[in-house]
């Protein structure tokens, strides 16, 4: 089919020598495409290069390109499945395809959405973040590319099944779930991961129903010192009003609107100069309309080693200021909420409420002091502790990767360990699961990159078996086991009518929140 169409698209070409035809020529190389698939219309595409008019579609001098497929794999289309649909990997799969004309891609979500992280883990008041989706989109958009959402992997169908199916599965799927404190008390009512809270004020079906009120709740501990602890504090404390006019969940404007919380503490066991969030997150809040920000000034005195590194970090220094210039700021008169900044505490129990045993009332933090050189302060506990009253308890101390069956899994580093990428032949990883849970959403362009480069280099060195079934056979698994499989259509569909309804709120979007809900929008 290929031969018959690249001979039609030359007598068109020859017989009118001009751009035109080569449109024509376009044309029906997209025609053939619906017909065949995209592995035959690389071949097609392929045997065009040689006319003149194919420059045209030549990259610029100095664009970085990937080493095309060998000789050996010529003519050959490398059947690629990316387990997860967050931007490890979008940003593996773009750089595969970037890579390899004669490719078939296939994500594999657990969810009928795509984005991941970018849809339930970016704070809603952060729009602009969430902008990177129209770069994914185009990824989607690549006729090479399928998406296939409310697939499960290891339920809906194996790793070993996908495993004999694909050249390539990749493994993205990132980190679902949390580091605990390790203190007794932290499994008590009203203590939670920061990772679960996230995903209820975003949305994510699986969280929905985790908080339905927190008018009892008039004090909020966050433990940890990061941007996930900064966003959940805004969060709490912002006007209702402006969070309103965002695509956060309904069910979290219902709550938050009748939310009591008045104190929100985010403790970290370091020091001020090792605090992980980003001055522009730290602004953010310090600013928020109605509140006070609460620090102790001996929390946040540097020691000789902190005073030098400071010093000779720019960015780390104006972040210290900030919080230097905001403790010995007067208070704001009539502010009715309040945000509390704590250093050098650990929590190291988590007591319960005096009046209902099964739900936590307070937890006991221990002072800490910093030693060893500059690049590894360690906090180390001291003989001093103070009781901080509080009705909720947020644990913001990491996520952790999960094993999959059939894949090796680094139980203590919650990895999959990989050399580059390589698991083993036919198998790779990208994103959290590869590195760790670290890093911002562009981070996982670089290890996208290096994953990519990886299953790339073992395709052109003839180290993936030549023969499989691919997309074809994994559709007609999962049609025989009744899977519901959501389409780029299907997702198309749900997009729709969630922008939809935010235009009539004057939202950008409003979620569906429920994978029934999302399944009935797709079809």
């Amino acid at each position: 089919a290929g031969k018959k169409m690249m001979q039609l698209a030359a007598t068109r070409m020859g017989a009118a020598g001009g751009r035109c035809a080569m449109v024509d020529a376009v044309r029906s190389l997209r025609s053939l495409h619906r017909a065949a698939g995209p592995c035959v219309l690389a071949n097609a595409r392929r045997s065009c290069l040689g006319h003149p008019l194919s420059r045209l579609q030549q990259p610029a001098a100095g664009t970085r390109m990937f080493v095309s497929a060998s000789a050996g794999s010529e003519g050959k289309c490398m059947r690629v499945a990316v387990v997860g649909c967050g931007p490890a990997g979008f940003y593996t799969a773009r750089d595969i395809m970037k890579g390899l004309e004669n490719v078939e891609v296939d994500f594999l979500e657990m969810l009928p959405t795509p984005y991941g992280l970018v849809r339930y883990g970016v704070a809603p008041d952060h729009a602009d973040t969430k902008n990177v989706t129209a770069e994914f989109d185009r990824v989607l958009q690549d006729p090479r590319c399928q998406f296939m959402g409310n697939v499960c992997v290891g339920k809906d169908v194996s790793l070993a099944d996908l495993r004999s199916m694909y050249h390539a599965v990749v493994l993205s799927y990132g980190a679902a779930a949390d580091r605990d404190l390790g203190v007794p008390g932290e499994t008590l009512e009203g203590s939670m991961s920061a990772r679960s809270f996230v995903n209820w004020y975003n949305g994510h079906p699986f969280y929905s129903d985790l908080i339905t009120s927190l008018e009892s709740i008039s004090s909020v501990s966050i433990i940890g010192n990061g941007n996930v602890a900064i966003d959940i504090g805004r969060i709490l404390l912002k006007p209702v009003p402006e969070l309103a006019k965002t695509d956060i969940a309904d069910h979290a404007i219902d709550v938050l609107n009748k939310s009591k919380v008045e104190d929100v503490h985010i403790i970290g066991r370091r020091g001020v100069a090792q605090a992980a969030w980003t001055i522009a997150e730290l602004r953010e809040i310090i600013n928020l309309q109605g509140i006070n920000t609460h620090i102790l000034s001996e929390e946040i005195k540097l020691d000789e080693v902190d005073a030098e590194m400071v010093a000779k970090k720019r960015p780390t220094k104006r972040m210290v200021e900030l919080v230097q210039q905001t403790a010995s700021k007067p208070k704001t008169a009539g502010a009715n909420k309040n945000l509390h900044l704590h250093f050098l505490q650990s929590p190291v129990k988590v007591l319960p409420d005096e009046k209902n045993p099964s739900r936590l009332g307070a937890i006991e933090l221990r002072k800490n002091v910093l030693e060893g050189p500059a690049d590894k302060r360690k906090a180390v506990p001291t003989d001093s502790t103070k009781l901080l009253p509080c009705s909720m308890l947020l644990r913001s101390v990491g996520y952790k990767s999960l094993p999959m069956e059939g894949a090796p899994f680094d139980s203590k580093s919650h990895i999959v360990p990989n050399d580059g990428g390589h698991v083993e032949p036919g198998l790779y990883v990208s994103g959290w699961l590869r590195r760790g849970p670290n890093g911002i959403i562009g981070t996982n362009i670089t290890d996208g990159h290096q994953t990519a480069t990886t299953v790339l280099r073992s395709w052109n060195e003839g180290a993936l078996e030549a023969s499989k079934p691919g997309r074809e056979a994994l559709k007609k698994q999962l049609a025989e086991k009744g899977v519901e499989v959501v389409s780029l259509d299907g997702w198309r569909r749900i997009d729709q009518l969630e922008k939809e309804m935010g235009a009539k709120a004057g939202r950008p979007r409003v979620k569906l929140t429920s994978v029934k809900e999302m399944l009935k929008a797709a079809n």
